[in-house]
């Protein structure tokens, strides 16, 4: 009988660290919050190889990355902040797009679409 109880209590400890683990990664939070500018030409059309720069108010560029062929370029950041965006493209003739991506809550994705304009 007591080997029964030990091993029915044994079972019971590891029912109970497994759905303590399972309910306590759950819900961990992203840390990262994610940005995804896509830049378009005036007609829509997606702009790819564009460089999307990032940088705070006071013009200090702090993340960089290129569109990939649907005119993407997505950023991972550890903290929450407020950036202007500047898309260029040097083999358009002096085509540019502004915008302001605002990432406020760790998790959270946010989307901004950016028209590069003569």
């Amino acid at each position: 009988m007591k080997t029964f109880i030990l091993k029915l209590s044994a079972f019971v400890s590891v029912v109970l660290l497994v759905v303590t683990m399972v309910f306590s990664s759950s819900c961990k939070k992203d840390p990262m919050v994610h940005g995804k500018i896509t830049v378009v030409d005036t007609s829509g059309v997606p702009v790819s190889a564009a460089t999307v720069v990032l940088s705070s108010p006071t013009g200090t560029v702090a993340y960089s990355n290129i569109t990939d062929a649907s005119g993407v370029a997505l950023f991972d950041i550890k903290l929450p902040a407020i950036f202007d965006i500047r898309a260029t493209k040097t083999t358009l003739s002096g085509l540019t797009g502004k915008g302001i991506l605002r990432l406020d809550e760790p998790g959270k994705s946010e989307d901004v679409q950016v028209i590069m304009k003569p």
